[in-house]
Formats: structure tokens, C-alpha cells, sequence
């Protein structure tokens, strides 16, 4: 997958080409289990993110990342300012290892648990750890010795023996433990090309068989030096990660990458995205199953309170038997045989209060022929209720087991927003919270936010703009910083919102009185600021500039 010892092999190619002579800015932590490298060269600048969290490991480059201003801590120290040598994995393990400038290493072991990311001396001892220091620093790194396994492919009668050596297991298994570094992705494809069965046992191979299997490792080992990064998708999701095209799962949805690298980041921010579609969509669904469940149960209960409550009719028959004989009764009476109404010639027994006058008791079963009816209309009522609600949580739960993305989840809840509001399973959206900023509205509904005071614009770029916000300020002049919200009106931010930004700019800096200002803009994820740096200071990369009239749009909020 995306640590495998091949994937790492090309990933420190790739790296190596673009960090090769970087400056390390800082490294540091904002987020639990991820290690963050923020590294310069040649006017680029990208921040190298690695996982060791135990559920998916990970290591990519990136877009320059913020620093947030709280809950982050510096990491390794010693290398701020120091140049990357190189990036190479060990042979044969899977360990990618950054040489720094007089500094020794950093090492990427992202396997095992935990994984851990180790500072290590030119000597090979580990003198700091992302993970867990205390027990590891002073030890030296310990990396596997160079196996001979892939010199499996130059003999047949070695690789034979080899394999042969594991003929208890499956063609499958064997070929895993013989050659660690293929995986079971991998693995599996050989067999694929060979049409060879890899569920039977090894040992019912025949020598035609395995010379098809060696020629398929060897064509697969060719394809690896140069990879076409493929990542395969389930209903969106995605399923697989290859370096090269897979035969076996030809047909399934997929997406080629030109790099690597950005096959690797993009199944990390897709496994993320699914992850987090799925947390949200469970904790609907469990929401509705338990509602679901409670109203099942009320349901039931109240049927069957509906069936040892249903006696009005019971209660009227005895009221107008005693009704009719009320002649032949007297107070005190406290149980009677009377002939029944319909038919008469059958008695029946009737209880009644003997501190009551034979009148009164019949009044006190037509009390409780009233109460019971009544009862029976508030439970009737409640039944069907309880069964309307019933119908409409077991629509909610069908239509949300459709919802796979982002999307379809959002869609599913303003489909529902007033069923999903009746049954308490979300609440009304909170009132936007004030901005300290000035805010404006421009073509295509796009919101725009501007800083007031240089505190104010440290705030507005360095909390609330998003890396893909746009930011604009007045070049060579003093102002304030703007950011257009990209994702605030419908579709991207054109031509006009563009200039318009632009223009609000110019308008808030020392040059408002000109007639055409110079306005430098670009994503807000190209906006650094330097260490130490006076409020409001920043530098910019990647820039475009503008040239535009000092003004506000015709509508703007506060």
C-alpha cells in the first residue's frame, strides 16, 4: 500500500529530487501522531507530513501547511536551518531516511507499532524521537541486513528452492514470505498474469508453472522502476493503491497519478474524507436505529395495553344490567347475580360497592366506560403516531444507507432538515458568530473579509483564511490584509470578484487616493510569516499582481 518498501522507494525519489538542498524551516506537531516539515528551496516551499498513527501510516509532500498558534510544539530543534544532503529508503527495508547538513538523520520507520520517526547521529544512534524518546534515544537504529531475495529473479533453480522451501503453505503465502516486499497487492497480480491459481498449495505447481510465475516477477519488478500510480475506487471510496495498473482489477473505477506523491495524498485525503463521511453517517444512523428501536417497543407495549384495556363495552353491559334491576337491589350489596340483557336467560356475576346505593354503582361503571374510552382515544392516538414516526425513521435510515460521500450525506440532511429537526437528530444552525473584520459581498455572492488593524490582520490570515482562500493586499504600501472565501458564492471566484477584492484592498492602504493601485494577490497557503516578524508582516509566494481603482462594492456589510 502507500508504505510499502516500493512505494517509499519512489516516494525518496521524488523527494530526493525536489528537497535535495532545502532548508528546514521548522518541524513540529499540531495534530496527534503527525510530524510536520516545512522546508525552502529555490523560491518552492512545501511541508513533508508523516503519520505514525496506527490506523494508516503515511508520508507525502504538501502545500505549505499553517502553523497554528496554539497546541503545537517544536520537534528535532537542531535541524531548524540546516539543508537536506538526501532522501533514500534503506535497501530492502522500510525505512525512509533524510540526510541532514552536520546533523545526521532523520528515519521514517512507518511500520510496526508503533511507527516512530527517529533522529539519528552520523554513528547510527538514535539521539531523539517523534514517539516515545525515553525509551529508544541512545539505542542504535536497528535496520534489516541486506536480504538477498531479489536476486531470486536471476536464477530459476534459486527461486524454485526458495519458494519451494515454503511448500506447506499456499502458492499465495509462499510467495509473501519469500519476497516480503512485494505484499499481498502485489503478490496477488503475479498470480493474476501467470492464470495460476494462488489459493493451491505450492507444492502443486508444476516447473512450467513457476518459470510463468518468475517471468511475470521479473516483468512486475521492470514495471516498478518506472511507476504509473493507480488508485482504485469502490463506489468512490477508495479500495486500492498501486504503483503500476493492476490486471486483477481491471474493470474496477480508477484513477491514474502523474507522481507518486500525489497518488499518495490523494488516497490520504480520500480515506480521510470516507472516514469522516462514515463517522458523521453512524452517528445519524445510530441515532435513528435507537429511536427506531424505542418506538418498535412503545408500540408494542401500547398494543398490547390496547387489547387489557379494551372493556368499555364490558363496563356499559354491567352498568345497564344493574340499570335494569335496580328494583331488586339494595345498598350494601356486594356481589350479584343478575340475568344478562342479551340474552336474558344468562347470569351474569356482578361486584359492586356496597357503601354505594345500586344507582351510584351504576354511575361508577359508566365512569369508568368514559375513562376507558378515553383512554383508548389518547392510546389510539399515540399508536398512530408512534407508527407514523416509525414509517418515517425507516425512510431516513434507507435513504442514509445511499449516502457515501460528502455530498449525498449534506443532500440527505437538507432533504430532511425538518424531520431530521422534529426528531431532535440535529439542531438549528447557530448564528454566525461576529467577525472582528470588516465584511463585504461581491459578484457571485462571495463573501470578503478584511483586517482592520495589523493585529486584526495577523488574525484574518494566520486563523480564518483557509489555504485556498485568496488574499490580496496593496503592494509596496501599507493596508490591510483581504481575504476572498472561496466556497462562500457559487462556484469558483471569477474575473469580477477577483478585481473587485483587489479594489477593497486598495481602498483600505495608503494609497486609496491613487488612481490605479498595484495589488499583489495569490492562495492564501502561498502567505508565510517570518518568525519574529512586526503584526501584520508576511511574505508572499507564487503572487499575481493587479492593477485596479481604489473602491468599495456597490453592497458591503459592516
Amino acid at each position: 500500500m502507500i508504505t510499502s518498501y516500493y512505494t517509499l522507494q519512489a516516494l525518496a525519489q521524488e523527494f530526493d529530487q525536489s528537497l535535495r538542498r532545502a532548508t528546514i524551516r521548522e518541524i513540529f506537531t499540531q495534530q496527534k501522531n503527525e510530524l510536520l516539515i516545512s522546508l525552502e528551496a529555490r523560491s518552492n516551499a512545501w511541508t513533508l507530513t508523516a503519520s505514525t498513527d496506527p490506523r494508516m501510516n503515511y508520508v507525502f509532500l504538501r502545500d505549505p501547511v499553517a502553523r497554528a498558534k496554539r497546541n503545537s510544539v517544536d520537534i528535532f530543534p537542531a535541524l531548524f536551518g540546516k539543508e537536506v544532503v538526501k532522501v533514500w529508503v534503506h535497501r530492502n527495508d522500510r525505512i525512509l531516511q533524510i540526510n541532514v547538513q552536520d546533523s545526521g538523520s532523520i528515519c521514517l520507520q512507518l511500520f510496526g507499532n508503533p511507527a516512530n520517526i527517529l533522529l539519528v547521529n552520523e554513528d547510527g544512534v538514535i539521539v531523539d524521537a517523534f514517539k516515545k524518546s525515553k525509551d529508544v534515544v541512545g539505542k542504535r537504529l536497528v535496520v534489516a541486513q541486506p536480504n538477498t531475495h531479489l536476486d531470486l529473479l536471476e536464477s530459476e533453480t534459486r527461486f524454485a528452492e526458495v519458494l519451494q522451501s515454503h511448500a506447506s503453505n499456499t502458492a499465495f503465502a509462499a510467495m509473501k514470505s519469500a519476497i516480503p516486499t512485494l505484499g499481498s497487492t502485489l503478490s496477488r497480480e503475479i498470480f493474476h498474469r501467470a492464470h495460476v491459481d494462488e489459493k493451491q498449495q505450492l507444492t502443486a505447481l508444476d516447473e512450467k508453472q513457476m518459470k510463468i510465475i518468475l517471468s511475470q516477477l521479473r516483468a512486475l519488478s521492470e514495471e516498478l522502476r518506472s511507476p504509473s500510480p493507480v488508485i482504485y475506487f469502490r463506489e468512490r471510496h477508495p479500495r486500492a493503491f498501486s504503483l503500476v495498473p493492476l490486471q486483477h482489477m481491471a474493470g474496477s473505477m480508477s484513477q491514474a497519478y502523474r507522481t507518486v506523491n500525489e497518488a499518495v495524498r490523494t488516497f490520504v485525503i480520500a480515506t480521510f474524507r470516507v472516514e469522516s463521511v462514515e463517522r458523521e453517517k453512524n452517528v445519524l444512523l445510530k441515532v435513528i436505529k435507537r429511536e427506531l428501536d424505542k418506538s418498535q417497543r412503545s408500540l408494542q407495549a401500547l398494543t398490547k395495553e390496547l387489547l387489557e384495556h379494551n372493556r368499555a363495552a364490558e363496563y356499559e353491559r354491567i352498568a345497564n344490567i344493574i340499570m335494569g334491576n335496580l328494583q331488586h337491589l339494595t345498598k350494601g350489596t356486594k356481589a350479584v347475580d343478575l340475568p344478562d340483557l342479551y340474552p336474558a336467560k344468562r347470569r351474569v356475576r356482578i361486584t359492586m360497592d356496597p357503601k354505594l346505593t345500586p344507582a351510584q354503582n351504576a354511575k361508577r361503571y359508566f365512569d369508568k366506560v368514559k375513562k376507558v374510552r378515553h383512554a383508548l382515544q389518547q392510546a389510539g392516538e399515540r399508536s398512530e403516531n408512534l407508527k407514523s414516526k416509525i414509517a418515517i425513521l425507516e425512510k431516513l435510515q434507507l435513504h442514509l444507507d445511499y449516502c457515501n460521500t460528502k455530498e449525498q450525506l449534506k443532500e440527505f440532511q437538507d432533504q430532511h432538515r425538518d424531520e431530521l429537526l422534529a426528531l431532535n437528530m440535529i439542531k438549528l444552525d447557530k448564528p454566525q458568530e461576529d467577525l472582528p473584520f470588516r465584511v463585504f459581498t461581491l459578484n457571485g455572492g462571495f463573501k470578503v473579509w478584511v483586517g482592520k488593524s495589523s493585529e486584526q490582520n495577523d488574525l484574518l490570515t494566520m486563523k480564518y483564511a483557509k489555504p485556498n482562500d485568496f488574499w490580496f493586499h496593496a503592494r509596496g504600501a501599507g493596508g490591510s490584509h483581504v481575504v476572498l472565501k472561496v466556497g462562500s458564492g457559487k462556484g469558483e471566484p471569477g474575473k469580477i470578484a477577483k478585481q473587485q477584492a483587489a479594489s477593497i484592498a486598495a481602498y483600505y492602504s495608503k494609497m486609496k487616493n491613487a488612481k490605479h493601485v498595484p495589488v499583489a494577490y495569490c492562495e492564501r497557503k502561498f502567505v508565510r510569516k517570518p518568525k519574529g516578524a512586526n503584526p501584520g508582516s508576511v511574505v508572499l509566494e507564487r503572487e499575481k499582481v493587479i492593477f485596479v481603482e481604489p473602491r468599495l462594492p456597490p453592497v458591503s456589510g459592516a
